[in-house]
């Protein structure tokens, strides 16, 4: 395959991933999770091209066990904050490995069961069943797909052994800050019924903290504005599409974009302002999408703002462990 196939070949692979999934959807008869198993699959397909189609299995695996108490966790703050703190948690740890920059992915959809689930709160365990059997089923599918169409470029369909990037203690370190922020942010969302909303104060953190403070500076404003980004592009372009087109149109475009510049190793910034429009559009509706998007803006501004403060208070504390390792070595 030629460098200038694959580009081409990346974007039909992602189309036919999310038009795949939107019809899974229904045929489950749960339409409400398009959005939801279209954002599991875009997250799919990052991973995969990134780390193998074994990982991406590993992903798909994780979100559909979690599906479950997440699901279950609906009108009950407690519960969810629960979940989301123990993800937080096992995010920060493959930080050893330097996977939660491809893995964080999987966190969207998983925000989006604990903030607006497609289930109602009285969901049977049918429709339980049968969503995650849609999350698993699309999922395995774009996997297949991923792994035939669109080859890793090494020939070799995964990676060799994953490189120790940090420390166990270092990774847990990354793990206790997402999880307190997850402590703060879940609890103000679902107990004042945020709901898609609420979101991306819980998200929002996942994306600006890195495992070292230090070095999380410019990364946080790289990111912090990719999102505000992502959102202000929304509020332009909501009053520039056709009232008859389906958002899921452009809400396709923008995921394969996203798609098309994580396996271009695209500026984060970009990236993050694609994935963002991308979110944007496939849970919104044409009517309320400016006034959507204009308080998930006020959303991210304060998950923004909760990020840099967590970061304030950990870098001195950092800086002092720092100090002393420095003072054992001599």
């Amino acid at each position: 395959m030629t460098s200038r196939t694959r580009p081409v070949l990346l974007v039909l692979v992602v189309v036919i991933c999310l038009v795949l999934a939107e019809q899974m959807a229904r045929g489950l008869g749960i339409e409400r999770a398009g959005g939801l198993l279209c954002l599991a699959n875009l997250a799919t397909l990052v991973i995969g091209i990134k780390l193998g189609w074994r990982q991406a299995l590993l992903g798909v695996g994780s979100l559909a066990l979690l599906t479950i108490p997440a699901v279950l966790s609906q009108s009950d703050p407690a519960a969810g904050t629960v979940v989301m703190t123990l993800t937080a948690l096992a995010l920060g740890l493959s930080a050893r490995w330097q996977l939660q920059p491809v893995f964080w992915l999987m966190v969207v959809s998983l925000c989006l069961l604990i903030t607006n689930s497609p289930l109602t709160a009285t969901a049977t365990t049918s429709q339980l069943t049968r969503l995650v059997i849609g999350v698993l089923a699309s999922g395995s599918l774009t996997t297949l797909l991923l792994s035939k169409l669109l080859p890793r470029q090494d020939g070799s369909g995964t990676p060799g052994p994953f490189a120790v990037a940090h420390s166990w203690r270092r990774a847990l370190a990354y793990g206790a800050l997402l999880a307190a922020t997850t402590l703060i942010t879940t609890p103000i969302a679902l107990q004042h019924h945020w709901h898609i909303n609420g979101l991306w104060m819980i998200l929002t953190p996942f994306l600006v903290l890195r495992p070292f403070v230090r070095d999380a500076w410019r990364v946080a404003l790289h990111r912090s504005l990719g999102t505000l980004a992502g959102v202000g592009l929304v509020i332009l372009l909501a009053p520039l599409l056709p009232p008859t087109l389906p958002l899921q149109v452009p809400a396709i475009a923008m995921a394969a974009i996203t798609a098309a510049i994580a396996a271009r190793q695209g500026h984060p910034a970009l990236m993050v302002t694609a994935l963002t429009a991308t979110i944007v559009l496939f849970n919104s509706n044409a009517a309320d999408l400016p006034l959507m998007a204009d308080k998930r803006l006020l959303a991210c501004a304060i998950g923004i703002a909760i990020s840099l403060g967590v970061m304030a208070l950990a870098h001195p504390i950092e800086q002092r462990f720092r100090a002393v390792r420095t003072g054992q070595e001599l």
